[in-house]
């Protein structure tokens, strides 16, 4: 008996949320000029997914690393902390059908990690890997690495010609994960990723 070949793929939803944290006893919340800011994030290889290719019946734990992640950028104002929320469906679909959330012939589990860089450059070897629990990842972090200085004085406020590049830094997101394949009908597996993004 043949071993039909399966190819799956993973849909990133890219969604940006910018909202305003209230400010506590004995904290500064940068947070508040949120509002005057942007933060941007921007998917650096738009139209390629997290992709794993073909897969055989039966296969079991298939990975990706970060070396072969999905790859995507914020960019925002480099004083201040982002927080950074990512959300994976807990199984890749059979062409997306709903219907098979509940059906194991036609599902795939998923893994999600995930990691951020804030050093300037695109560059796993500097990533730090999120915490994950239940496919969701977490992480608070300055948009420019400090190493252990305290956060910088509030960005300047906007006025008139004012250039944001001049205050404005890079920070990357990677996504990567596994799949437990097993005996699953052949066909395209689909998953969506939802990443929220928003100033501290």
């Amino acid at each position: 008996m043949s071993r039909k070949p399966h190819i799956l793929f993973i849909y990133l939803v890219l969604l940006v949320v910018f909202s305003l944290n209230h400010s506590y006893a004995q904290e500064i919340d940068f947070g508040s000029y949120s509002s005057s800011y942007s933060v941007t994030l921007s998917d650096l290889s738009p139209g390629s997914d997290l992709d794993f290719g073909i897969v055989i019946m039966n296969e079991g734990m298939v990975s990706k690393d970060i070396n072969d992640a999905k790859v995507l950028s914020i960019e925002g104002v480099k004083y201040l902390d982002v927080i950074v929320d990512i959300t994976a469906d807990d199984y890749l679909l059979l062409n997306g059908n709903l219907a098979c959330v509940s059906d194991p012939s036609c599902r795939l589990p998923f893994t999600l990690n995930a990691a951020y860089a804030n050093r300037g450059l695109n560059n796993t070897s500097q990533a730090i890997t999120m915490s994950i629990a239940s496919n969701i990842a977490s992480a608070q972090f300055p948009i420019k690495y400090r190493g252990n200085n305290p956060p910088g004085p509030p960005p300047t406020p906007v006025y008139s010609g004012y250039n944001p590049a001049l205050y404005n830094e890079t920070a990357y997101i990677y996504i990567y994960g596994a799949l437990n394949v097993g005996s699953i009908d052949a066909g395209t597996y689909e998953g969506q990723i939802t990443i929220m993004v928003s100033y501290d």
